[in-house]
C-alpha cells in the first residue's frame, strides 16, 4: 500500500508540477499509457493520481476516452467572472459591516505575504493566498452559505490561474492587482463600500484580462515526463 500511494504521488506531482509550470496544454490527453512508460509506474497508482488531480479541477475524466487537462472555454470564464464579481458584492454587502479593528491585521499579513509570493515565483501559495483574501468579507459575514458558495468560486477561480494566469511574468514592482489589493485594504480599514465595490468590479477586470487564454507554446506530454 505504501509503495502505490509513493507511485501515487510521484505521479500526481510531477504532473501538477509541469502544469503550473504550463508545460501541458489545456485540453491535453494525459494517456495512462504513456506516463506508465515515462515514469515506470502501475496504471493504478496514474488512476489514482488523475483522480486526485479531477477533484482540484485541473484534469477532466470523461468514460471510455480518458483523461484531459480541462480546458474552459472564453464564454465560459466570462459567465464564471461575472458571478464571481456579483457574490463579492454580496459579500460587501453581508461582511463589510461586522468588520473589527481587531481583523485588519490579518489582511495587511496577507499583503505582505502575498508581496512575498511574487518575489519567490511561488504560484502555489499566491493562490492559496489570494483564495484566503477573497474570502474574507465573507468569513467575517457569518453567514454560513455566502462562505461556501465563495469557497466554491475561488476554488473553481484557482484553476484559471493555475492555467493561465500572467504570474509569472509579474514583476513585484509592476504588479497592479497587488496595487489593487492594498486600496481594497484601505477601502475595508475605512468602511467605504463605494469605492470598494469599484475597485472590486475593476479587479474583476483586470483578473479576467491578465489570463493568457492563447497557445504558449506547450510542450507534449512525452517532452514532459522526461524533464
Amino acid at each position: 500500500m505504501k509503495k502505490r500511494q509513493t507511485a501515487e504521488f510521484r505521479v500526481y506531482r510531477q504532473l501538477k508540477d509541469a502544469l503550473l509550470a504550463r508545460k501541458i496544454a489545456p485540453g491535453t490527453q494525459l494517456v495512462e499509457q504513456v506516463i506508465s512508460e515515462k515514469l515506470t509506474v502501475s496504471r493504478t497508482p496514474i488512476r489514482h493520481a488523475l483522480k486526485r488531480l479531477e477533484l482540484e479541477g485541473l484534469v477532466q475524466i470523461i468514460p471510455n476516452r480518458g483523461a484531459f487537462v480541462v480546458h474552459p472555454t472564453r464564454e465560459e470564464i466570462t459567465s464564471f467572472f461575472e458571478l464571481r464579481k456579483e457574490l463579492e458584492y454580496l459579500t460587501v454587502k453581508y461582511g463589510l459591516p461586522k468588520v473589527k479593528k481587531n481583523d485588519m491585521p490579518r489582511l495587511y499579513t496577507f499583503l505582505k505575504e502575498e508581496q512575498e509570493t511574487y518575489r519567490q515565483k511561488d504560484l502555489l501559495k499566491y493562490v492559496e493566498l489570494n483564495k484566503q483574501f477573497h474570502l474574507f468579507l465573507a468569513e467575517v459575514s457569518g453567514n454560513k452559505f455566502l462562505m461556501r458558495y465563495m469557497d466554491e468560486m475561488l476554488t473553481q477561480s484557482n484553476v484559471y490561474l493555475f492555467l493561465f494566469d500572467v504570474f509569472y511574468h509579474v514583476e513585484p514592482g509592476e504588479n497592479v492587482r497587488f496595487r489593487e489589493h492594498e486600496e481594497m485594504v484601505n477601502a475595508i480599514e475605512n468602511r467605504d463600500q463605494q469605492t470598494l465595490l469599484e475597485l472590486i468590479d475593476l479587479h474583476m477586470k483586470h483578473s479576467f484580462d491578465d489570463l493568457r487564454l492563447e497557445d504558449n507554446g506547450y510542450s507534449s506530454l512525452e517532452d514532459v515526463l522526461e524533464d
